[in-house]
């Protein structure tokens, strides 16, 4: 028997007016980095020196070029990463039969916050409180002004 792990990751993007309507609902594969699966496995296997710690945040930013493996940082972040306020895990079968755990993260940027509406938002990251990137998702343009509060549901799949 051969088992192995492919991590996988989504963000979902929603945005609400002031009378709490939904005005969009998007959806986007991210990619889990290099320094990303490097601190899931120095999580796992342990380290010297100063411990790593799991993700706390979920930054945004206006780079749109495509996210790749070398990535450790988000293109043109805007603003100060927001801290992730809630943290949901269940339990699922994939269509392989393979036993899997999600875990979704979420954060929310409220209607005075990070905004700018002659520059759409593009990009999105996983940091912990170190600053070091687990993953990176470029979607299609959102333009964030202070009429919109922006919540992102990110899953991981282990």
């Amino acid at each position: 028997m051969r088992d192995h792990m492919d991590m996988a990751g989504r963000l979902t993007i929603l945005m609400h007016d002031r009378d709490g309507q939904l005005v969009l609902d998007q959806r986007q594969h991210n990619r889990i980095v290099t320094s990303g699966r490097r601190l899931v496995a120095e999580m796992f296997g342990g380290t010297t020196g100063t411990p790593r710690t799991p993700i706390s945040s979920i930054a945004i930013g206006t780079g749109d070029t495509a996210p790749a493996d070398t990535d450790t940082a988000l293109a043109a972040r805007r603003g100060n990463p927001k801290a992730i306020t809630k943290v949901e895990y269940s339990n699922f079968t994939d269509t392989q039969g393979v036993a899997r755990v999600r875990v979704q993260v979420t954060a929310q940027f409220d209607f005075g916050e990070a905004n700018d509406p002659s520059t759409p938002l593009r990009e999105a990251g996983l940091l912990n409180k170190d600053g070091v990137l687990y993953s990176r998702v470029v979607f299609n343009a959102v333009t964030k002004t202070d009429t919109f509060q922006l919540t992102l549901l990110w899953d991981i799949i282990f």
